[in-house]
C-alpha cells in the first residue's frame, strides 16, 4: 500500500473511534511480523498520527466529524452558550453551571484553567500550557450559531 491508499481510508470517516478501527485493521494487514513491510507499517503510523494531531480528514463536503455534530445538536438549544468546534474539539462557556450535569453526561470535561467545557480526545497532558488563542491559531476556529436571551432594558419615565 502506498501514502496515497492509506490517507484514502481515513477520507470521510465518522470520527476518532472509527480511526481507531481503521487503524487497527490496516495494522493488522501492514505489520512486519504478519507479512506487511516495515516501511508500509512507518507510513501507516505517521498517517494515523496526522490524522489524531490534525483531526479528521474530512471530505470536501462535510462541515464537522459527525461524532462533534452528534454531540453540538444535544447543547445547541440552551440559552447564552458560546460553542466553538476548535480543531476536532468541542469548547464551551458561556452560562454553563445550569448544565453543570447535562455537560457531564455528554462526556465534557472541565479545564480549570481555561475556565471552559471541552469534548473531545486528549492524547495527554501537555507540560507547555497554552492559552486559547494559541489553540485556535493552531487549529482554526469555527463558533456555531446558539440561542441568545435577549435582555429587556426598563426605562423608567
Amino acid at each position: 500500500m502506498t501514502k496515497a491508499d492509506i490517507e484514502i481510508e481515513f477520507t470521510g470517516i465518522d470520527g476518532i473511534n472509527e480511526a481507531k478501527k481503521i487503524y487497527k485493521v490496516l495494522a493488522k494487514r501492514l505489520h512486519p511480523d504478519v507479512g506487511g513491510s516495515t516501511e508500509q507499517f512507518k507510513i501507516l503510523n505517521e498517517v494515523y498520527n496526522y490524522v489524531l494531531e490534525n483531526g479528521i480528514m474530512e471530505s470536501d463536503d462535510a462541515a464537522f466529524d459527525l461524532e462533534l455534530e452528534k454531540v453540538i445538536s444535544n447543547i445547541l438549544h440552551y440559552e447564552n452558550l458560546i460553542i466553538e468546534v476548535v480543531g476536532s474539539w468541542i469548547w464551551l462557556s458561556g452560562e454553563t453551571r445550569a448544565i453543570k450535569e447535562v455537560l457531564k453526561d455528554l462526556k465534557f470535561k472541565w479545564a480549570s484553567k481555561k475556565k471552559q467545557w471541552y469534548y473531545g480526545e486528549m492524547k495527554g497532558r501537555n507540560p507547555k500550557q497554552k492559552n486559547m488563542d494559541d489553540i485556535k491559531a493552531k487549529y482554526g476556529c469555527t463558533r456555531v450559531k446558539t440561542k441568545q436571551t435577549k435582555k429587556v432594558e426598563r426605562r423608567v419615565a
